[in-house]
């Protein structure tokens, strides 16, 4: 069993980060541990269709909602929040905004849900306190799927996680991106992971970077997306968790 771990998912809009992180999840609890995946995106809807599980309430809901939020972020500046908020383990997180199956949990932190109500910053405050604050015992994972591009890292949060998965595409726009995920991950001395998805045969030869782990393209993933179907773990994904675990 591994020490406790904080795995965050990067990468461009449409690269495959939630479907990763939910394959991830689950092939994690089908070998033992306890995995909370942390949804910090805060425009995709589809992680709890990936996983089977029904949608519950935010944990800005749970908090009071947005202006709640963006209250407790003005405390932050002032010097004035307690900073015990989210002193939790993964047992004192209310059970009202836990989506649960066995020991998978999934965690919403906000979703943008009426136009010009303002910028998510709230919902990336909130994740960033979440992950400074929580703890986790042995044999217990969570793993923190993002909203498209590199913004968490402006905001902070990948500073309270142990390793970056980069999921990347085929496509100029997205291994640029991925370069620029490599340059922050290393200022934060971050162990970082590349996963090169939808790749077609002959690709990987013609990518400036190396990817560590290659998932092929494969159209079944989009037909079950269509239908509403589950994810469920590829073999890939076991050569991503030994990439994680192993030592820097």
């Amino acid at each position: 069993m591994v020490i406790p771990m904080k795995v965050l998912v990067s990468g461009k809009g449409g690269c495959g980060k939630s479907t990763i992180s939910a394959m991830l999840g689950k092939y994690l609890v089908g070998n033992g541990y306890r995995v909370l995946i942390i949804d910090a995106d805060e425009s995709n809807p589809g992680l709890y269709r990936m996983l089977g599980l029904p949608k519950v309430k935010t944990l800005a809901e749970h908090l009071g909602g947005k202006k709640r939020a963006k209250i407790l972020m003005a405390a932050e500046g002032k010097g004035e929040l307690d900073e015990e908020l989210f002193n939790w383990t993964l047992d004192d997180i209310p059970g009202e905004i836990l989506a649960k199956k066995g020991n998978l949990a999934v965690l919403t932190i906000g979703k943008i849900e009426e136009a010009e109500e303002g910028c998510a910053c709230p919902y990336g405050f909130l994740a960033r306190k979440l992950l400074e604050g929580i703890t986790l015992k042995d044999g217990e994972i969570i793993i923190v799927d993002t909203e498209a591009g590199i913004e968490h890292f402006g905001r902070g949060i990948d500073k309270y996680v142990d390793v970056v998965i980069d999921v990347a595409e085929p496509s100029t726009e997205s291994i640029e991106l991925s370069k620029k995920i490599a340059s922050l991950s290393e200022s934060l001395r971050l162990k970082h992971i590349v996963v090169l998805n939808k790749a077609l045969p002959g690709v990987e030869e013609e990518l400036p970077v190396k990817p560590d782990v290659v998932i092929p393209f494969d159209q079944n993933f989009i037909l079950g997306s269509l239908k509403g179907r589950e994810v469920e773990p590829i073999p890939q994904i076991e050569e991503l968790w030994k990439k994680v675990e192993s030592s820097p």
